[in-house]
C-alpha cells in the first residue's frame, strides 16, 4: 500500500473519532435533525474559514490546532455532498 493512502487512513480515522466522540454527542444524530442539515455550503465555507483565521495563532494549543484541521475536513465532506446534491451529480470518480 502506498504511504499517502496509509497516511490518508490514519487522518480517515482520527476524523471518524471527531465524529462519533464529538460532534454526534454535541450535535446529534438523527437524520433530519442535525444543525448541519439547515446549513448552505455557504455556511460550511464561512466555518472552514474561521477554522483556517485561527491558524498560527496557537492561543488554544498544538491539539486543538490539529482538532481544527480535522474540523475543516469535516465541513469539507459537507460542502461535497451538498454540493452533489445541488448540482444533482453523482460522485467524482
Amino acid at each position: 500500500m502506498y504511504n499517502r493512502i496509509r497516511q490518508w487512513d490514519r487522518f480517515n480515522d482520527q476524523v471518524l473519532d471527531h465524529i462519533e466522540r464529538y460532534t454526534l454527542e454535541q450535535y446529534g444524530s438523527e437524520e433530519g435533525t442535525e444543525q448541519i442539515d439547515l446549513f448552505t455550503t455557504e455556511d460550511c465555507w464561512t466555518n472552514i474559514q474561521r477554522y483556517y483565521n485561527r491558524r498560527g495563532s496557537n492561543v488554544r494549543g498544538t491539539k486543538e490546532a490539529l482538532r481544527d484541521i480535522i474540523k475543516v475536513a469535516h465541513y469539507a465532506q459537507f460542502i461535497y455532498d451538498k454540493l452533489k446534491v445541488e448540482l444533482s451529480e453523482g460522485d467524482v470518480y
